[in-house]
Order: C-alpha cells, then structure tokens, then sequence
C-alpha cells in the first residue's frame, strides 16, 4: 500500500496506538494458588524477592520454560508457573472477543480452551556423559531427609492416617 505524502505521519500514530494497545491487551493477569516465593532470578537458589500469599494477583511480564516473570504489589521477581491459575478465556471477564476494541483486534477468539501439559523427560546418554557430582546440592538433599518416627508425627498432626492397601492380582 502505498500512502501519499501527508497521510504518513498519520498512518505512523494509528500503528503506534495499535501496537500500544496490543501490548497492554496481551498482559496476563494471574492469581497465586499457593503460598510462593518470587525469586530474583528463575532459580531455585536465587535471592527471594518477596513471599506471596494464596490469592494474591500480578501481571506475567515475561515467561522462561516453566518460570514466570511477575510484577505484584509484592515486588517483581520469578514463580513456577505452576503456582498461579490463568483466567479462563470463557468467563466474558477479560478482554478476549468481547469489550475493549483492542481486546477484539488482538485479544484470543471467544469459546478457546487452552490446555497446558508439563511432561518431564528422562535422561538421556548425552546428558550422563556430561553430568558431574555436586557435593552441594548431596548436602541439601540430605536437609531433607527424616527418621521413620518423625515423619510418622508429622503426618499424625496433619490429619493422616495409616490405610492398609491390598496388592493388584497380576493374574486378573
């Protein structure tokens, strides 16, 4: 398409307005499912940024593997995405096919369902040929580590109890 002279300048605002609204219609408001820590840096061992609470919201700001990038009222760090739910495209809440203009240009068509699955893989040769020990992370997993006893009164206090399971019949 080829413009005249004057209309330029005007076709450049309306791309700028667009792009504006794109940018702030794809913005993903999320809401914590559990207890998190937001973290510097998507790592375990980072430096914590904050605690956030069970029903707390914030807006994704960028996304590496299953590690979210999260602004909040909290401070701005990263979380597992496990640990928020996404709003549902179908509620009509969200700017997805209904309301704002923007959300009709460049927001999901109405009526989608988006199903994520994690899968984890094994290991491969490569991945054992390149593996090393850590002493470290022997040293923290030990931390975790309890006596029979212990484990047993921890799950009395939260309410569990023995259940005797009988085995599946190989023959059937």
């Amino acid at each position: 398409m080829i413009l005249p002279h004057r209309a330029l300048p005007l076709f450049r605002l309306a791309l700028a307005a667009a792009m504006l609204a794109g940018a702030s219609a794809t913005a993903q408001q999320v809401t914590l499912e559990r207890d998190s820590p937001l973290y510097a840096e998507p790592r375990l061992d980072a430096s914590q940024v904050a605690q956030l609470k069970t029903g707390a919201t914030g807006e994704v700001t960028g996304k590496q593997g299953a590690w979210l990038n999260l602004r909040t009222a909290g401070g701005s760090g990263w979380l597992f995405s496990f640990n928020v739910r996404f709003p549902s495209q179908q509620t009509g809440t969200s700017d997805s096919g209904t309301g704002s203009a923007a959300g009709r240009l460049f927001g999901s068509p109405r009526g989608v369902s988006v199903t994520s699955t994690i899968g984890i893989r094994g290991l491969g040769e490569e991945d054992l040929k390149e593996a090393s020990f850590n002493a470290g992370q022997m040293k923290l997993l030990d931390g975790y580590a309890v006596t029979k006893e212990a484990a047993e009164r921890d799950a009395r206090a939260a309410g569990f109890a023995p259940v005797s399971v009988d085995y599946l019949d190989a023959k059937k």
